[in-house]
């Protein structure tokens, strides 16, 4: 009987680990086969998954199949018996069904157990596994595989956003990078779009895909030939950036840890967006007198279009989408776009003066009365849609014209002017407050990280290189991986968010989204720290001295010449350490 029992158990192992060594490489073949069928794919559920999680799926169906054919065993075993009629023959062979049938669950149960175990440990130790694809995972919180080089990387913002839902369909997509690169290495290969389910083999291909840069070589509009999604369902969309990808000097941008790239998705709604966009907020505010040393800057209602607002203009020629000027002269200087691509920032190229952080300020013309001109693109015969590219105008993302006036329709500019005295101020922003606090505990896995400001900074400072995001593991010593992005609103002086020309922005709240944080475990602390740096400039281009902001109860620092670092909102003699 022992024998009759190691030949039922030897068996069983043989179907089990057989059938799965076996049947594992037919079905990726399969799915690698039909991944160019995109319904066959959806249908089949597998889309762009990683070996860990096809592996996962493999047994999961390979289980569902043996617990039926377990259930089939005991019911005919039940059957036999309640059937044999005291014959002594069925009777032992029923019982013999439902051993052999227990002892096969059995041995599924804890082959499913080891499998479970080592596919873990392997995603674990590859980066692979986690929710949405992730990596390494704690206390049941996902890290993002491959989104670390935004923010600490070589990426500083795109649009759509991470995990942005309801995106128009014919939207473009946009890049910004840190450094400049060489366009050539911008292409459909080193930038893939797809739908996410389908897979990155359903990538679009480059006839479908126009690219188009701004001239400082930083930000890179792909336009698609054909809407994303459907009118009908809301569909996933994946951009992948590969290594490939290189800066002016012709090495590649992503390099040690972020060797791998960079990727992210977004959802698409069902709709087009036939919306013009339109300015919210002005400075400096329309006929006002100011510092001769402030930046023009406005706030659109929607991100816009990079390669439609940013440029560099001569003395008398150059970039003219845009212009500022005075008595009939245009100003020379750079247009920059940041804040999500929804805020412009002008800055004059006339030196004037050194900031308390020896960078150099630039002026507009002194004791002048100047004028701002932002000038929609021309549209086609169905606005807001304007005219292709290069546009001689502001458009957004979807390719509408702006709308100056606030009417509903494109197609006009927007004005307002203002004057300048003599005058160059040179008072520096201050943190009001921050949040979390200095040193809190327990704080929520997706909590924002904000900073408010006591006036209106300039937009193009605040990014990833002014404000730094980082964590670390205190026992091990490690950091992990983990996207954030720099985001700003302005605040009147009652504290009401600023949502129109007619409201005065007296305060700027600074926004970091991030990844989720870890969660500590007794075996865990992960701490995190965020350092605002004198890049960041206010209006006036007066850089923030870390040294004069807030304690934990938020009073001032309290710093002097013998102790000029705040760390952590205590004066210290020595040079601050995060952690």
């Amino acid at each position: 009987m022992l024998r009759r029992w190691a030949k039922n158990v030897i068996f069983t192992i043989l179907v089990l680990t057989g059938g799965f060594f076996v049947s594992a490489p037919v079905v990726f073949a399969q799915t690698e086969a039909l991944s160019n069928t995109d319904q066959v794919a959806q249908t089949a559920g597998l889309g762009n998954s990683d070996l860990p999680s096809l592996v996962g799926r493999i047994i999961s169906v390979f289980l569902g199949i043996l617990g039926v054919v377990f259930l089939i065993l005991f019911m005919y075993a039940g059957f036999v018996w309640m059937t044999a009629g005291g014959d002594h023959k069925k009777v032992e062979k029923a019982k013999s069904i439902l051993i052999n049938a227990t002892i096969g669950i059995v041995i599924t149960l804890g082959a499913y157990g080891i499998t479970t175990f080592i596919v873990n440990a392997l995603g674990g130790a590859t980066g692979f596994g986690g929710a949405g694809g992730g990596g390494a995972n704690n206390g049941g919180v996902s890290v993002e595989r491959l989104s670390g080089a935004l923010g600490s990387g070589p990426i500083r913002d795109h649009f759509p956003a991470r995990n942005q839902t309801g995106v128009p369909r014919n939207t473009k997509i946009m890049i910004t990078f840190k450094d400049a690169l060489d366009p050539a290495s911008v292409t459909a290969s080193s930038v893939k779009i797809y739908p996410t389910a389908q897979g990155a083999t359903a990538s679009l291909p480059a006839s479908a895909i126009t690219v188009n840069g701004t001239a400082d070589g930083k930000t890179f509009v792909l336009k698609l030939a054909d809407p994303l999604g459907s009118a009908s369902a809301k569909v996933q969309y994946t951009v992948a950036l590969t290594a490939d990808i290189k800066n002016v000097g012709g090495a590649k941008i992503f390099s040690g840890s972020f060797s791998g790239g960079y990727q992210w998705s977004f959802e698409t709604g069902t709709v087009l967006d036939l919306t013009p966009p339109s300015i919210v907020t002005v400075t400096p505010g329309n006929s006002g007198t100011y510092s001769r040393n402030i930046s023009v800057q406005a706030t659109f209602s929607e991100p816009i279009d990079p390669t439609s607002a940013t440029g560099t203009r001569g003395d008398t020629s150059g970039f003219d989408n845009i212009t500022v000027g005075a008595g009939g002269t245009t100003t020379p200087g750079t247009y920059e776009i940041s804040n999500g691509y929804t805020a412009l920032t002008f800055v004059p190229a006339n030196p004037c003066g050194t900031n308390s952080c020896g960078q150099t300020i630039m002026c507009l013309p002194g004791s002048s009365s100047l004028s701002v001109s932002i000038k929609s693109a021309t549209t086609t015969t169905a606005p807001p849609q304007a005219d292709n590219f290069p546009y001689n105008g502001v458009v957004d993302m979807a390719g509408n014209s702006l709308d100056g006036n606030g009417d509903g329709s494109a197609g006009d500019a927007y004005a307002w002017s203002f004057s300048t005295t003599g005058d160059i101020a040179l008072t520096g922003p201050k943190i009001l407050s921050v949040a979390p606090n200095i040193a809190e505990e327990s704080v929520p896995l997706d909590q924002a990280v904000t900073a408010t400001f006591d006036g209106v900074l300039q937009s193009s400072s605040v990014s990833s290189d002014s404000i730094l995001l980082t964590n670390k593991e205190l026992i091990g010593g490690t950091s992990h991986e983990m996207w954030y992005s720099t985001r700003l609103s302005y605040l009147t002086a009652n504290g009401d968010v600023v949502a129109s020309s007619s409201q005065v922005p007296a305060q700027t709240v600074v926004t970091i989204a991030h990844g989720t944080f870890l969660e500590s475990t007794d075996g865990k602390s992960y701490v995190y720290g965020t350092e605002a740096t004198q890049d960041l400039r206010n209006e006036y281009q007066n850089c923030y001295v870390p040294a004069v902001g807030p304690d934990a109860s938020g009073g001032t620092c309290g710093v002097s010449a013998s102790q000029p670092y705040c760390c952590n909102g205590t004066a210290s003699a020595t040079a601050c350490s995060l952690f």
